[in-house]
């Protein structure tokens, strides 16, 4: 019998699923808002490289909710696979990057 690796992690994260879908979620609403009304209309993923491509603010919320909520169905969908977890993270942090980047803080 094989032992499994993160057993605890992988058991609180099955027992939670829901609430880790509503956080996600919830984030996700409020990174979009906030870009929706402080971003202007055509942003950058990284506006300090030298080719930079501009791309439309809608276009650019609708791709990192759209990637945010894919992993957050899988975390639900599949909750002890920690690289979903791992995939919904670095896709926030991403967005949140986007944003950083973008509102000229």
């Amino acid at each position: 019998m094989r032992r499994e690796r993160f057993k605890s992690w992988k058991d609180g994260l099955e027992k939670n699923r829901n609430m880790v879908l509503y956080l996600f979620g919830t984030i996700t609403v409020l990174c979009a808002l906030v870009g929706w009304g402080l971003l202007p209309d055509m942003v950058s993923a990284n506006p300090a490289v030298e080719n930079m491509i501009y791309r439309p603010k809608a276009f650019m919320l609708a791709l990192h909710s759209g990637l945010i909520g894919f992993f957050a169905f899988m975390v639900w969908w599949r909750p002890r696979e920690l690289a979903y977890l791992t995939g919904a993270i670095v896709c926030t942090a991403l967005f949140l990057g986007m944003l950083y980047a973008n509102l000229g803080v």
